[in-house]
Order: structure tokens, then C-alpha cells, then sequence
């Protein structure tokens, strides 16, 4: 009997099968995929969700941040799930960052407006990249969201403000 394939192996035999996609098919399967489920949610437990949603959704950004596909992140941020199920959302701030690096300013604009969201999950990397992106013209977003109602989300918030009047401190 036969080990079934790590979750890395079937990433990776996505990425390549998707591959033959063109962008726009690529931007197309993406907006095909529904929201991730908030990390407490149940579905997480089933293997379809995985192979249908989850692991569509992480080859899919390592697709799109190999070719460097901008209309992908504010895609790739209304899909993103609230918390880090099986460690899948921590890869996604590398692959924004991949698809405009060195246009900075860029991908801070696409997330202070994703950070405006009222989906926790898009609310939350989106706050997460613009803790390593250290710009001020997230003040007014990262103040406002102090005030959300997840601890996740004002704790980020906290933190991107934190390097922002601390700057030295960060580096």
C-alpha cells in the first residue's frame, strides 16, 4: 500500500498542471475559488476541501508570483482565510511580495485598500504584509482597525504601528 503524496507534492503537481494555463485562465480558476474558511472552521478537516479549495488556492499564488500576475494579489487577499490553517497563509505575504518586488508602494496601495475589508481573513494578511512594509500611508487604516473585534487583527495592526514610530527597532 501506498503512502498518499505530502501536501507539498500536491501543491506542486498543481502548480505544474496549472502551468499550461495563460493568465487570464489563471486569474480565472482563482476568482473561481470561493473564500478560504476561517482556520476554526470544520471543513478544514475534510480532504476535499484541501484538494478543492486550499491547495488550488497556495499553487495558484505560487503560480501567480512566478509570473509576477498583479491582478492575482487583490484576489489572492479576498480569498486569504482568517488564521493560518496547516501553515498554508503564512507562505502568502512571500508570494505578494514575489509578484511586485521592487514596486513596494504598489503592493502597499493593494493592501491598505484590502485591509478596508469586512472579511476578517482578507483584513488580516492584508495587515500582515503591511507590517513588513513599513508605509505611512497606512496609519489611518492601521488605527482604524485597533478597534476590530478580532484580537488577530488588532494585535497586527498594533505591530505595524509599533514599526512605524519605532523604526530602529525593526531593522
Amino acid at each position: 500500500m501506498s503512502k498518499p503524496p505530502a501536501p507539498h507534492q500536491v501543491i506542486a503537481a498543481l502548480v505544474t498542471e496549472f502551468d499550461r494555463d495563460s493568465d487570464e485562465e489563471l486569474l480565472s480558476r482563482l476568482r473561481a475559488l470561493p473564500p478560504l474558511a476561517d482556520e476554526k472552521d470544520k471543513c478544514w478537516l475534510s480532504d476535499s476541501y484541501w484538494s478543492e479549495v486550499a491547495n488550488p488556492y497556495v499553487a495558484l499564488a505560487d503560480l501567480a508570483a512566478s509570473r509576477k500576475l498583479r491582478p492575482a494579489i487583490p484576489l489572492l487577499l479576498e480569498r486569504a482565510s482568517y488564521g493560518d490553517p496547516g501553515e498554508i497563509m503564512r507562505g502568502l505575504r512571500h508570494a505578494l511580495e514575489a509578484i511586485v518586488s521592487p514596486d513596494w508602494a504598489a503592493l502597499a496601495d493593494l493592501c491598505i485598500a484590502a485591509a478596508d475589508s469586512a472579511r476578517p481573513g482578507t483584513k488580516l494578511w492584508a495587515i500582515d504584509q503591511l507590517v513588513v512594509l513599513e508605509d505611512r500611508r497606512a496609519v489611518r487604516i492601521l488605527k482604524a482597525s485597533l478597534q476590530s473585534e478580532y484580537e488577530d487583527i488588532r494585535d497586527a495592526a498594533a505591530m505595524a504601528l509599533d514599526r512605524l514610530e519605532h523604526p530602529m527597532a525593526s531593522t
